[in-house]
């Protein structure tokens, strides 16, 4: 009998262990297994160098009880453009008590100096992860990584090992794809599937994963690095909650402004499955398309590092409607100060933006025309 909540397994298990998506736990017997998955396209490589040093620490802490898990971590990965939209992961292990804890995550250049932190929750419960993640880890002139999409690896990796955790006692596990098939018997805690040459010798288009437990069977797909794991680095929580503003219907906005802190992460997730064009399939072209967005309104609009480009009038109207189909602009007109003006055929609407100050900030004028 085939498990009838297939998808709703997966989006427990990923729900469950993803703190921000750009770091996964799972707990088992022997510990907490920690996953920081840093994206290869948020990397600074510094002028005329083939290589970026960063060093990851990372405390972990349970402010009621006093507990402290601290990791550090230096890694040199190399300028290699197949390493585009794939993950760098790095794995450590703590021994935690149950109960609320507070991650503190600093990467810094060492090349160059600058620095990225991040600040994530999770509560760790008295029950043990029953299926972990299928992560897929290749390796490459011996760089790990983890791959976006199997038919995007490089020729001829060196290794691509599909591995597991889990605490269920299957009776079978079976890994295939549309050539191949392996079978793992009477497994307890952890398999490893060699993939090399799978991959070396065919073009995979899917791969599948199914636990056989007495009548029951689970299905589940590898976890991939996902294009917006980036995102999440660069956007704080309360950040992307004031971006999905822009695009919420009042309803929808009316239930997430009502949410505390600590439930942003499941509503922004929420959010995005809601608004999935293709669900079921492990792109949503919606939420890529809404990110890309964001970045191209930081990129463009930003004149100070206190009003983000995403922030300003400009970028939230190309947030929403993307590029104008026309653009008038007069930098210098008589008895005017600076404007600009964006037409979109559809839906049939004008932007008249204007620079009061002349220092290159924007506002919109005719605010009315945007609802």
């Amino acid at each position: 009998m085939k498990k009838a909540a297939k998808l709703a397994l997966l989006f427990i298990l990923i729900s469950s262990s993803l703190l921000a998506q750009e770091v996964i736990y799972e707990h088992y017997a022997d510990g907490v297994d920690f996953w920081v998955l840093i994206p290869y396209n948020s990397l600074v490589f510094k002028h005329n160098t083939n290589s970026a040093v960063y060093n990851l620490s990372v405390e972990i802490k349970n402010k009621k009880t006093k507990d402290k898990f601290n990791y550090e971590e230096t890694i040199s990965v190399p300028r290699r453009e197949w390493l585009q939209d794939t993950a760098i992961p790095i794995h450590f292990q703590a021994e935690l008590a149950p109960g609320k804890y507070e991650t503190l995550l600093r990467f810094k250049n060492l090349n160059l100096g600058n620095k990225t932190d991040l600040k994530r929750n999770f509560i760790l419960d008295n029950k043990y992860t029953s299926i972990g993640q299928p992560f897929i880890f290749v390796f490459k002139e011996g760089i790990q990584f983890q791959p976006s999409d199997l038919t995007r690896l490089p020729s001829e990796v060196d290794s691509c090992i599909l591995q597991q955790k889990f605490s269920v006692l299957p009776d079978s596990i079976q890994v295939f794809s549309s050539l191949h098939s392996q079978i793992f018997d009477y497994p307890r805690g952890k398999y490893q599937c060699d993939l090399t040459l799978w991959v070396n010798q065919d073009n995979m288009d899917f791969l599948k994963i199914v636990f056989f437990e007495d009548n029951v069977f689970y299905e589940m797909e590898p976890f991939y690095y996902s294009p917006w794991f980036y995102f999440n680095a660069i956007y704080s929580y309360e950040d992307q909650i004031q971006q999905i503003r822009y695009i919420a219907n009042q309803n929808e906005w009316n239930k997430i402004r009502k949410a505390s802190p600590e439930e942003y992460p499941e509503i922004i997730e929420q959010f995005w499955q809601n608004h999935d064009p293709s669900p079921g399939t492990t792109r949503n072209e919606f939420r890529e398309s809404f990110y890309q967005r964001v970045r191209i309104a930081d990129e463009r609009f930003t004149v100070h590092k206190k009003l983000k480009g995403w922030k300003s009038d400009r970028g939230r109207i190309y947030i929403k409607y993307g590029e104008p189909d026309e653009v008038y602009s007069e930098v210098h007109p008589l008895d005017l100060k600076p404007y600009i003006v964006w037409v979109y055929y559809k839906p049939n609407r004008v932007f008249v933006f204007m620079d009061r100050g002349g220092y290159g900030q924007y506002e919109l004028r005719n605010k009315d025309e945007e609802f």
